[in-house]
């Protein structure tokens, strides 16, 4: 088991998986978001360039005869940051600044009709550098202080490196900050998640791990989970199964005690029926009328006796005892059952036996005696020292209902989920085995049996054939 967690915990991690998931995705998502704003970051910087442009034309158009010194011409330049501006009024083009240096422009772009697609184009070129080191670029624009003439536009020419670095210092702190907010988001959603997902799974990954080496040891609870979202549900459902499961487990290790025990007691019980049935044959030789008529029950009841010894093991097997079938007299069985419990002896125990004189079935005869023979000790159980027990049997159509009463106190409520599952004890001081062995039987004939009601009023079994 220790080296199955090992190889969970190395190869197959979720946390780990879930940590790098979500930091792929929050960068993915930042790259989504890095593409539009960094096409806004080079607009800006050259509206930026333009407005500075606008500055310097109007310290010229405010200087006497538009004339400014060389001197003042340079500061404006490299204020603007721009190698040289130009303005067109109409139909006139007027250089404005200039440098003595000849100008080598190498792209022109206009960002007065420039669509959103071109911008992006014209970024992802300054971003790998699609011109030579130092080269010109010229950039139209608006002249926004010449209200009075639509048609006037301003353009720059500037070195493009100037927009490149600065447009690469933007994309390295957009990086730093995408790889921050990955980080930090991450981290939040990895402990938020380890919480609710991965620490309940790994409850329950233990909890199957150490039910599979141990499934009839009670390791580990997880039907006490308080959580009710779909882990919740999950945990206290599994925790129920493992239950169930651990349950039946035990009932099958107490089957195979019970079977060991009554093997060892078999051979000696046989024994000891076989020296009865010695004796039985002696006793139908004796004159005499009680003797007579008693004997013939006492010997069924021998046999009886033996044959149930003989078939207990079968219980719990891989096998149901499959029953061989031939007439029964339901009546009689009902009467060689109040024979065997002693119910005649018993003052305050009334039985009425309702089911009509020659009514028979076709069934196994010991197998359907047996089931009888469980239901009425069971009453006789419940009634303790006084009461009715009733039985009866109708035909419906191709069906056989036979249905046994009594108006004992009833089974307690607590029971009857489990009332014909193995090892149930009802409190009466039974094993718990009568009612499942009844169902085996009534199953084998391919019928039912069924509690009908349960009450202080007493208790209906129906069985139907």
């Amino acid at each position: 088991m220790a080296g199955t967690l090992k190889h969970l915990s190395i190869r197959s991690n979720l946390s780990l998986r879930l940590l790098l998931l979500t930091m792929f995705f929050v960068l993915l998502a930042e790259v989504l978001i890095y593409v539009p704003s960094i096409v806004n970051f080079r607009k800006t910087w050259l509206e930026e360039r333009l407005a500075a442009a606008n500055i310097a034309i109007l310290a010229i158009e405010a200087a006497p005869d538009h004339t400014i010194s060389e001197m003042l011409s340079k500061k404006l330049l490299s204020n603007a940051q721009v190698a040289a501006i130009s303005l067109k009024q109409k139909t006139k083009r007027q250089l404005v600044l200039n440098t003595d240096l000849p100008l080598n422009v190498m792209a022109r772009y206009d960002l007065r009709d420039a669509s959103y697609l071109d911008m992006m184009w014209d970024t992802m070129k300054s971003l790998t550098h699609g011109h030579p080191h130092g080269s010109l670029i010229e950039v139209t624009g608006y002249a926004n202080f010449m209200q009075d003439d639509d048609e006037a536009f301003i353009q720059i020419i500037f070195h493009e490196n100037l927009l490149c670095e600065d447009m690469h210092r933007y994309s390295v702190n957009v990086m730093l900050l995408s790889i921050m907010i990955s980080l930090i988001t991450a981290g939040l959603v990895y402990f938020s998640l380890s919480y609710l997902l991965i620490r309940p799974i790994k409850k329950m990954t233990r909890s199957v791990i150490a039910f599979r080496a141990a499934p009839e040891n009670a390791t580990s609870d997880l039907s006490a989970a308080g959580r009710q979202d779909e882990i919740g549900v999950i945990m206290r459902e599994l925790g129920t199964m493992q239950n169930e499961i651990r349950n039946a487990l035990i009932q099958k290790k107490h089957l195979a005690q019970l079977g060991e025990g009554v093997s060892k007691i078999n051979h000696d019980l046989r024994n000891i029926l076989s020296s009865a049935q010695m004796v039985t044959d002696h006793l139908s030789t004796v004159d005499n009328p009680v003797v007579q008529k008693l004997t013939p029950r006492f010997v069924t009841a021998i046999d009886r006796a033996i044959r149930l010894c003989e078939n207990t093991l079968k219980y719990g097997s891989s096998t149901v005892e499959k029953p061989t079938l031939a007439p029964v007299d339901l009546h009689q069985t009902g009467e060689e059952v109040i024979l065997s419990l002693g119910i005649t002896e018993l003052e305050h125990v009334n039985v009425i036996n309702r089911i009509p004189e020659g009514f028979t079935i076709e069934a196994d005869g010991d197998q359907i005696f047996r089931v009888f023979l469980n239901l009425s000790r069971n009453a006789l159980q419940a009634l303790k020292q006084s009461g009715e027990i009733t039985l009866s049997a109708h035909r419906e159509n191709e069906r056989t209902i036979i249905d046994i009463m009594d108006n004992g106190p009833g089974i307690p409520a607590r029971i009857r989920d489990t009332l014909f599952q193995p090892f149930h004890v009802s409190g009466n001081g039974g094993s718990g085995l009568g009612l499942a062995i009844s169902k085996e039987l009534i199953e084998a004939h391919g019928g039912t049996i069924e509690l009908v009601s349960s009450s202080h009023d007493g208790t209906h079994f129906r069985i139907t054939l």
